[in-house]
């Protein structure tokens, strides 16, 4: 019987050391620190100058790269909610001071979307599990932490032992791979599009932002914002409230009272906390050229830095790290 446990625990041991030498050689490969667009988040500087927070929209509309007068970072991600804008938030509150610029991105349904109260396991809930720590989780639970933060080699939905093979043998493509993440550039899809193509993805994409957005009521969401928008005037922090822009085959799809209502409640917020609103809907600068949008309302690659740029000039005067 001894002897038997003794080969259990020497098994067990060679086991445990297995997965160790597995993960490690899992964690520090390009494709796992590229996963889920979540390389960003392991470069922030010690001080950043300017951030912008939201989901797709967002980081598909900002690019800091390139600017060597200041740190930007982009810490949107697709399908982000504003809970979870506010955990990155907090997260690395720390690198903000005074002389840093906040941008949070609020687009239409996003002050109206509810948060899962049992989400379930899929990208968008264990891609946290990466960066964040316990208490900026919801719903933490440890099962989740083994499989996604502690050892992620066996959340093995991304061919964990391919992708480390795949690299030793520099079959792994880095530059696109990085490119790709950093950007979140997905597929453009406009071109060939007719206008009644585009006009109907566009009433499409916009009836999903209503239903999500149900009776427009605020709840977590909208609290959320808020709670950052306090923070930063508490700590004498810049903050801008930006909406992006899209294409009018999209903006133009809501409902006038939909609308009436997100307008009616960015007016209020901006009047109590007295901040700024910049809403890039409808800007004639980015309609000119349907190349700079991958869809109906997200930019694509030279389309963000077309839009940063433009950014950058319009504000250069009250944006305090410019």
């Amino acid at each position: 019987m001894k002897r038997f446990l003794l080969k259990v625990v020497i098994l067990g041991a060679i086991s445990f050391a297995l997965l160790l030498a597995v993960n490690a050689a899992y964690v520090n490969t390009e494709y796992y620190k590229n996963l889920n667009s979540m390389r960003k988040f392991s470069e922030v500087p010690e001080h950043i100058d300017v951030v912008n927070f939201g989901a797709s929209h967002s980081a598909c509309a900002f690019d800091w790269r390139g600017y060597e007068q200041f740190d930007g970072v982009n810490m949107a991600l697709g399908s982000q909610t504003i809970v979870y804008d506010e955990a990155f938030f907090n997260y690395y509150f720390s690198h903000l001071d005074e002389n840093s610029t906040v941008i949070l991105e609020v687009m239409f349904k996003s002050l109206y979307e509810k948060e899962l109260e049992a989400p379930p396991y899929t990208t968008e809930i264990t891609r946290y599990y990466q960066v964040l720590k316990k208490d900026y989780i919801r719903h933490w639970n440890f099962v989740d932490a083994v499989k996604y933060q502690y050892f992620p080699v066996l959340g093995n939905r991304q061919n964990a032992v391919e992708n480390i093979v795949s690299e030793w043998l520099g079959m792994y493509d880095k530059e696109s791979e990085v490119e790709m993440e950093l950007t979140g550039e997905p597929t453009q899809v406009l071109t060939g599009w007719s206008e009644e193509e585009m006009y109907e993805e566009g009433k499409q994409r916009a009836e999903r932002f209503m239903n999500a957005s149900g009776s427009q009521e605020h709840g977590e969401e909208y609290e959320a914002l808020i709670r950052m928008i306090e923070k930063c005037k508490e700590n004498n922090i810049q903050v801008i409230l930006v909406t992006v822009p899209t294409l009018p085959c999209f903006y133009t799809s809501f409902d006038d009272a939909f609308m009436e209502k997100f307008y009616a409640d960015m007016e209020e917020i901006c009047d109590k906390y007295e901040v700024l609103y910049l809403d890039y809907t409808g800007d004639e600068r980015f309609l000119t050229d349907y190349r700079w949008y991958n869809d109906t309302d997200h930019m694509s690659l030279s389309g963000r830095r077309f839009f940063t740029q433009e950014f950058l000039k319009d504000n250069q005067n009250i944006l305090r790290f410019y």
